[in-house]
């Protein structure tokens, strides 16, 4: 898959947290793309857009294990989750997390929904099992994996809240999560899961899901043709669309699995040598499972030697923000510790 990427072979790529790279072969099917644009015109979107939205849908519905019936595509993460939220009574309470990425909080909180937000600590699996037994809460609203930290939310948490509490309505973004980690809607306890695509899918800039679970879809009484009207709503860019078709077919054609396995050895090489060097929080260190995202403790000087000796990376939450996808190799990790050696 590297070789796919130029642009891995100038830099060190460790930000794919913030956006991932367009590859030569998107690259090249957007050319193409173009020239059908330019040559056909108004024939290019007759002839293209139907094509391209209906097959996006049943890739990600199958990517994400998801029905195509309820899998929506939209601009983007923010519009996908205001598009489902506005049709949710508005006396509904919220449960997330302070620390929680603000186009999540924000959408919720200029909806008018009353909303309770807990601190995001090194135990916050449990703090939201307690929120949830002291008070009422219809829904629990927070990111798979968090952007300020990594942390990974233990789903065994939300099978939990499932069984205790099938009320409660649980949505995920999954913006930092679908396509860096194995997941399937069918299979797993979230009600609905939104996002945007343009990093771990490499999708590119411009579209965004809606996956929504029948069971819920069911429960608050809204019908396909209801939602089918909503996410028609403004244009979306043909482009966009399918350069995530593209994307989706690459992933499904590759083995996603091997992947994953690969990613993780990565993942776990980049925590041991960040913990060897004390370069990581005790909140990080104390979780028992984490992402392939990580804060780095270090300051704007430190930063700064990180940018000019090409390492690809950006300030976020306490430190620095570093992690790693397919595309990133052994030797990465490696060159990696090398710089942060020299400059520490």
């Amino acid at each position: 898959m590297r070789q796919d990427f130029p642009l891995l072979d100038q830099c060190l790529y460790f930000n794919t947290a913030y956006t991932a790279p367009l590859s030569k072969a998107a690259m090249d099917w957007r050319k193409e793309d173009d020239l059908a644009y330019f040559d056909g015109g108004d024939h290019y979107k007759l002839g293209n857009e139907k094509n391209y939205f209906k097959e996006v849908r049943e890739a990600l519905a199958t990517f994400a294990g998801a029905d195509k019936e309820h899998t929506f595509i939209s601009s983007n993460f923010s519009t996908a989750l205001q598009n489902f939220l506005i049709q949710l009574p508005r006396d509904y309470r919220f449960l997330s997390l302070k620390e929680e990425y603000p186009s999540l909080t924000g959408v919720v909180q200029d909806l008018g929904f009353e909303t309770t937000l807990l601190p995001l600590t090194a135990t916050v699996e449990e703090d939201i099992w307690e929120a949830l037994q002291q008070n009422h809460y219809d829904v629990l609203a927070i990111s798979a994996i968090q952007y300020s930290n990594g942390f990974i939310i233990d789903f065994k948490l939300l099978e939990r809240i499932k069984a205790a509490f099938p009320s409660v309505i649980i949505l995920i973004d999954g913006t930092q999560f679908l396509g860096a980690e194995a997941f399937s809607l069918k299979n797993s306890p979230v009600d609905a899961l939104f996002g945007s695509t343009y990093k771990w899918l490499m999708a590119g800039h411009g579209t965004g899901y809606a996956l929504i679970s029948p069971s819920l879809l069911q429960r608050l009484d809204l019908g396909q043709e209801r939602l089918e009207r909503v996410y028609d709503r403004g244009q979306l860019s043909v482009k966009a669309v399918g350069t995530l078709l593209f994307s989706l077919k690459k992933l499904l054609a590759a083995d996603f699995q091997a992947l994953l396995q690969f990613k993780k050895e990565l993942s776990r090489q980049l925590f041991e040598g960040l913990k060897q060097r004390k370069l990581l929080d005790e909140a990080t260190l104390s979780r028992k499972n984490h992402s392939s995202i990580f804060i780095i403790q270090v300051g704007d000087e430190v930063y700064k030697e990180l940018l000019e000796n090409k390492v690809r990376c950006i300030k976020r939450g306490s430190g620095v923000r570093l992690s790693v996808h397919f595309y990133n190799t052994q030797k990465d990790v490696e060159q990696l510790f090398v710089i942060l050696d020299n400059i520490l």
